[in-house]
């Protein structure tokens, strides 16, 4: 695995999966809210699924194009986290939590820990992102965070067995510092 130094934010620890997660990982993902919102997570999702997941970390960090992490509140797991090079080749944000955590503003604080991540720490000048039409919560954190919207696709759920509609959105490195307020260092003259 890559070093991944956990990143902690006001009320929150980013870290990757470990095994001691399962437990939780399957009682909180085992939910149709959560699973109809995602477009990878299956439902009912069993023990299997968690020892699927858990058992991919390892080879998804060492390919160097995935940072999936755990989202912990007081040590303890309560969603997940990652960006990922996808299909289409750019880099995509993506973030669920457990519904007890719903509409506390961990989703928001969660994201934009690993969007700075992914332009800080891995050098990405672009990212996408995107939430089903229906999920407008999801639609609100990702506009919180600065994403933009680009288009309408189609995107598979597993949970739905289905295609959906999808509200595309991304972000470009100079967004970013514009969201947080840094300008972006001149170019130097010979």
């Amino acid at each position: 695995m890559t070093r991944f130094e956990p990143i902690a934010t006001e009320r929150l620890v980013l870290r990757p999966l470990e095994a001691r997660d399962r437990a939780r990982l399957i009682e909180l993902a085992n939910n149709w809210r959560v699973a109809k919102n995602l477009s990878h997570m299956p439902y009912p999702y069993t023990e299997a699924s968690a020892d699927d997941w858990l058992g991919k970390q390892a080879a998804l960090w060492a390919g160097g194009k995935s940072v999936n992490v755990a989202i912990t509140l007081d040590g303890h797991f309560i969603g997940g986290a990652g960006v990922s090079v996808r299909d289409h080749g750019d880099w995509e944000l993506g973030y669920w939590l457990g519904e007890p955590y719903w509409n506390r503003g961990y989703a928001s604080e969660a994201a934009i820990a690993l969007r700075d991540h992914a332009f800080e720490s891995l050098k990405l000048g672009f990212i996408v992102a995107g939430h089903f039409s229906d999920n407008h919560a999801s639609g609100r954190v990702l506009s919180k965070l600065g994403f933009r919207y680009t288009k309408e696709s189609q995107r598979y759920c597993l949970a739905l067995g289905k295609e959906v509609r999808c509200l595309d959105m991304a972000m470009e490195r100079v967004r970013w510092l514009e969201v947080r307020g840094v300008k972006e260092p001149a170019a130097a003259h010979p």
